[in-house]
């Protein structure tokens, strides 16, 4: 009954096509060069980008044509590499639009993060892969998790309306899940969520980040185990957004249950002006650019491949039990020229 009734919230969502979040992808410049990057971003990145004016001018149509205004959250590549980021972010809450940020903590120090509450943020995430070793290691830099850390007690001290940490889970931290609780709690984290590296930009082909099938379940069955033991703690886990898991065990392991909202009530700006779902979609969902497509009718008109799935009669998902319940995961794990997504929680081919 919890399934059937959710299925027709998922289709009332889809069919009503209200978009409660926007990605702003402000740059793909970044000031590490982490192992598992999807985007392979780099710190003198020539990937082009919107400058200040045009996301001032974003922000102010984002007023005018939608109402309620969707929240904004800024990414990257690294966010605060630019420097006009108070001023964007000062632009969109003089417009009523909350925002907030997802950074990898390198640059977060006590000065920036006034600058940042003055301009109105709501919400941060930061990524802690780890213990030192393990953090260090995915993030290719000596100085990440003493940055990392010291930006998660900031932040966790700030006030600010939001916070979290999230966690991508590989070989190498999976069975110190325990300490990076322990590292949350001692900081001042309420709120955790873990993801799983999946092959795409420099992770592709680096067996090392990847979890097989047993060990991607050894990462969901810690969190089922523990959910409430770090709860009462008053650390909340979830296991992210991302892949479907049936309903029995998705409520012991995620607050909300599973639910790809790219294109139904998310959407993305890219660097670039690209207008897609997730930020993290392939080019095979791009739906326009901003530069030349008005949003509004893009987010009316197109994303058809997000919202209507038929396409997936053509995949390794045909033929699943689960298609009606899943309808092919999350769509970021796609490229629509596959014939399977790039990982599956529930087909064990897929993770060996």
């Amino acid at each position: 009954m919890k399934t059937f009734l959710y299925n027709l919230y998922k289709n009332i969502e889809t069919k009503e096509r209200r978009l409660l979040y926007l990605f702003f992808e402000i740059t793909r410049k970044c000031c590490l060069d982490c192992l598992h990057c999807g985007s392979d971003c780099k710190s003198d990145s020539a990937y082009p980008e919107i400058d200040t004016d045009g996301w001032l001018k974003i922000a102010s149509y984002i007023k005018k044509k939608f109402a309620p205004p969707p929240f904004i959250a800024i990414t990257g590549g690294e966010p605060l590499l630019r420097r006009d980021l108070p001023l964007i972010g000062k632009t969109l809450t003089s417009n009523g639009i909350g925002w907030g940020i997802v950074t990898n903590g390198f640059l977060l120090d006590k000065t920036k993060m006034e600058e940042l509450i003055a301009s109105g943020i709501k919400s941060m995430t930061i990524s802690l892969d780890g213990d030192e070793e393990s953090h260090n290691f995915l993030r290719n830099n000596k100085l990440s998790y003493e940055r990392a850390l010291n930006s998660i007690k900031i932040a966790a001290g700030s006030g600010i309306d939001m916070f979290d940490v999230v966690t991508c889970v590989f070989q190498d931290n999976l069975d110190k899940l325990d300490t990076i609780a322990n590292i949350l709690l001692d900081s001042g984290v309420q709120y955790w969520r873990l993801f799983r590296i999946f092959p795409i930009g420099r992770a592709k082909n680096n067996e090392r980040l990847r979890l097989d099938y047993n060990n991607t379940w050894k990462m969901i069955n810690w969190v089922k185990d523990n959910k409430k033991k770090y709860k009462a703690k008053g650390l909340t886990i979830n296991l992210s957004c991302e892949g479907y898991l049936p309903m029995q065990t998705d409520l012991k392991v995620r607050d909300a249950p599973f639910f790809c909202r790219a294109g139904v009530n998310i959407a993305s700006i890219l660097s670039d002006g690209t207008i897609t779902g997730c930020s993290n979609n392939g080019e095979s969902f791009y739906e326009g650019n901003i530069t030349k497509d008005d949003l509004l009718y893009v987010w009316r008109n197109r994303f058809k491949n997000f919202r209507d799935k038929s396409w997936l009669k053509d995949k390794i998902c045909a033929d699943c039990s689960h298609l009606k319940n899943c309808r092919g995961s999350s769509i970021h794990l796609w490229d629509l020229n596959r014939k399977s997504p790039y990982f599956c929680y529930m087909k064990e081919e897929i993770l060996t």
